[in-house]
Parts: structure tokens; sequence; C-alpha cells
């Protein structure tokens, strides 16, 4: 796994998928890439979550069947509420259509079957890849460190702690450029 730190908010992360349990949500799994993004939700807004990685009941060429997507509730049981939830979805689209990185697709408000009552979904920014497999590169909010033990350090920019420090705080155009095109669930 190698980890780009992009800015203070956003990493790429290329290679290291691997389909693993969420903790604290039995039966639930992701890819491992997004555990620290998960721990930073459940912190900060009080998450329940309700899916990630599945392969059935989600658009086929979407991000669950490739376990970069989440749908989400409030922890109740915890002091999770809606307002917290709507606090996350404004986070990463803080207008309808208007997402913020490292968010690709965000389903709330405003979109069949999510939204407030409902659930929220999250689907990370990725390149290519087939429904089963991990893709080769995926953008975090909070950049995850290998638990294999591997070296993560990249090939530019300055190192810091085994992670290369990117100068420019935002994507290349080609970084842009490679990503999977955005597939919306539609009433999941």
């Amino acid at each position: 796994m190698r980890v780009y730190p992009i800015n203070g908010h956003l990493c790429k992360v290329v290679n290291g998928g691997k389909f693993v349990d969420i903790p604290g949500f039995p039966g639930e799994k992701i890819d491992r890439r997004l555990r620290k993004d998960i721990r930073w939700m459940r912190r900060k807004y009080r998450i329940f979550i309700t899916d990630g990685y599945a392969t059935s009941g989600h658009a086929w060429n979407g991000e669950h069947p490739i376990g970069l997507a989440l749908d989400i509730v409030p922890y109740f049981s915890k002091g999770g509420t809606w307002g917290h939830i709507d606090a996350l979805a404004e986070r990463f689209e803080p207008r309808q259509n208007h997402v913020r990185p490292p968010m690709r697709w965000v389903g709330y408000d405003g979109d069949a079957g999510h939204g407030r009552g409902h659930h929220l979904h999250l689907s990370y920014m990725h390149s290519e890849t087939e429904p089963k497999k991990p893709a080769k590169v995926v953008y975090t909010r909070v950049c995850p460190r290998d638990p294999e033990g591997e070296d993560t350090s990249s090939d530019t920019g300055t190192s810091s702690g085994g992670v290369a420090v990117r100068k420019s705080g935002d994507l290349t155009q080609a970084e842009w450029s490679n990503l999977a095109p955005v597939v919306p669930e539609t009433g999941e």
C-alpha cells in the first residue's frame, strides 16, 4: 500500500485493497483503506453503518460491490441523531450535486431512496475496477497506515513518517481523468 497525502483532508491510496470486517458492525465489510475514515465518522458524527461491501441490493456497477460505499444512519444508542447525519452529508455535499473529495457521490436529501429518515449514502472516488475486486486507487479523507507493516513511502515529494507529502493541495488533471465514472444509487 502506498499513501500519498494530497492535503490535510485528502489522501491517494494505491494498492492494498482488501475486503475486511468493519469493527463494531457485525456482518458488515468494507475496503480496509476506509477504516480510518469510518473511525473518524463514528467519533465525530456518531454513525451506524447499515451496509458497506455488498454484491446484491445495490447498483452492480456502483461502489457497494467494490467495498467503497457506506449506507449510514444515526447510531441512536450512542447519542447519534439525524442532525449528526445532516452535518456529515453537508460536509461532503454542501449543495445538491456539488460533491467534495474524497466522495464521488452523496445520496441524501433530494436523491430517490435516500435522505433524512432513510439513510445517507457515501461513495468514494476510485480508479476503475470490476465488482468484487478492490480498486487499485482509492481516495480517503484520513490517510491509512498499512496494517501489514509494509513500506508506505512514495517515490515523490518529501517524506514525513514514511508517507510522502504533496506540495500542491489538489488532484492533478491526470488523477481526475483516471477516476471511474460516477454511478448514483437509485433507491436502495
